[in-house]
């Protein structure tokens, strides 16, 4: 018996039969319905259903458009769906309970009222806890965990590193080998498999997973690996470069020290004497003061031999 809804009428079949139908009568010939919904075990009232499907898609897409860019679409529909996924996520943005009704009533004109908020999430937060209960991953999970503070609570967090699954996020009294070991312990009661354990390296967590005995390798993480090789190797490259200074300033030791001609020290600054300043010239006989001062004393003596 033929169907109206056939599973394997796949994407490709259906283009193929929405074009043979829209086809001239003329151009398909007598019978050709009867023969493709025989071919295919679909009625001959799907085969027509396709034809004004895509009739009309193509009437949609070939009729003339207003010409220009078109604009923006600047509205939302604003129904209960909406209103919670809205709700959903204004909590996730560090909120209280008055600033998501707040921010409900400025981007969205919805008032809502402080008990319907906090009902919304607490519903909200018990579908997540049974959506996460049935979780389950089949195939062993190479599992991370780490301790992330919010404030000063820690957060015991367990991701699958193969699928990035969030096995477990869920804030925790403490951090110690109880506390940490029973997580693993609830993880393995849900059907987690774990085939190996990557983490930084607290005592928390490695207390923990001996607490559970999980019997699987416990290995470092990538970013603190990462690290460490950073440190390694910045201390690595200054030993380098000082290797290289030495032996660049042995290289040169031992250049000048079997050199044939040493290299000369730097040039000494002699000190020139100032230019002596010219002696002037001897005074004439005819100079009035060079004759005063000569005849006086030839006076004196003429004087006193008189």
């Amino acid at each position: 018996m033929a169907q109206y809804r056939l599973a394997t009428l796949d994407l490709s079949t259906r283009l193929e039969l929405t074009l043979e139908m829209l086809l001239p009568r003329a151009a398909r010939g007598w019978g050709c319905v009867t023969a493709l919904a025989a071919a295919h075990q679909i009625s001959r009232t799907r085969l027509y259903e396709l034809r004004a499907c895509g009739r009309a898609a193509l009437l949609a897409a070939l009729a003339p458009q207003a010409p220009g860019p078109r604009p923006a679409v600047t509205t939302v529909t604003v129904d209960p769906a909406f209103i919670q996924r809205a709700i959903a996520i204004l909590a996730t943005q560090r909120g209280s309970v008055r600033g998501i009704q707040l921010g409900l009533e400025l981007l969205f004109q919805a008032p809502r009222s402080v008990g319907y908020i906090s009902q919304t999430l607490t519903t909200l937060g018990r579908r997540a806890t049974q959506q996460n209960a049935t979780q389950a991953v089949p195939l062993p999970v190479l599992a991370e965990a780490d301790e992330i503070f919010q404030g000063h609570q820690p957060c015991l967090t367990v991701v699958d590193g193969r699928s990035f699954l969030v096995l477990n996020l869920a804030p925790a009294a403490a951090r110690d080998a109880t506390t940490w070991g029973v997580t693993f312990l609830d993880l393995q009661a849900r059907g987690v498999q774990f085939q190996d354990l990557a983490s930084d390296g607290g005592t928390g967590i490695r207390a923990g997973a001996a607490a559970a005995q999980l019997a699987v390798p416990l290995r470092p993480d990538l970013f603190h690996l990462l690290d460490d090789a950073w440190r390694v190797g910045q201390r690595l490259e200054r030993q380098a470069y000082q290797a290289m200074q030495l032996a660049e300033r042995a290289r040169r030791a031992d250049q000048e020290a079997h050199a044939a001609h040493r290299r000369r020290g730097p040039h000494l600054k002699v000190s020139v004497p100032p230019p002596k300043k010219p002696r002037p010239s001897r005074p004439t006989i005819c100079s009035s003061g060079y004759w005063a001062k000569c005849a006086r004393p030839w006076n004196r003596s003429v004087c006193a031999a008189v």
